[in-house]
């Protein structure tokens, strides 16, 4: 019984730190969303408030990135892998991972770059439409 308790407790202890690290990935992400989507409203407002047609600028950075996202697959494949390894868990910030070769601890992970920080002190930056194989030390004995 009391081996029944410790392994329930230290399983509850996992959970515990796997919530931690995933809420920090997803914070990390949020907080890099909403400063992109600040700057550009903010942009946007200020131009306006210039005078500037903001409807025509509007249309034109709308045929501009229709124009980007056929040229920038790699970046939309890059993208889409960032949300399912968020998504699924797969790693999160303070996990200790091998990513295709690249051992360490994960220091960021963004919607288009992970940041894995090995044991020299070298700061990898992976692309996450690259990463092929994932092993992660952190999710032992789940």
């Amino acid at each position: 019984m009391g081996r029944l308790k410790a392994q329930s407790q230290n399983g509850s202890a996992q959970a515990s730190e796997r919530l931690l690290s995933r809420s920090a990935t997803i914070a990390s992400i949020t907080n890099n969303t909403a400063t992109w989507a600040i700057a550009i409203t903010t942009i946007v407002m200020v131009l306006s408030e210039l005078g500037v047609d903001t409807g025509a600028l509007i249309a034109v950075t709308t045929i501009l990135g229709a124009a980007l996202g056929f040229g920038g697959q790699t970046l939309v494949k890059d993208v889409i892998s960032g949300i399912f390894i968020v998504f699924e868990d797969q790693f999160g910030v303070g996990d200790q991972v091998n990513l295709d070769g690249v051992t360490g601890k994960i220091e960021a992970v963004g919607l288009r770059v992970t940041q894995v920080r090995d044991a020299e002190g070298t700061l990898w930056y992976l692309r996450n439409g690259e990463i092929l194989k994932v092993g992660n030390a952190s999710q032992r004995g789940k």
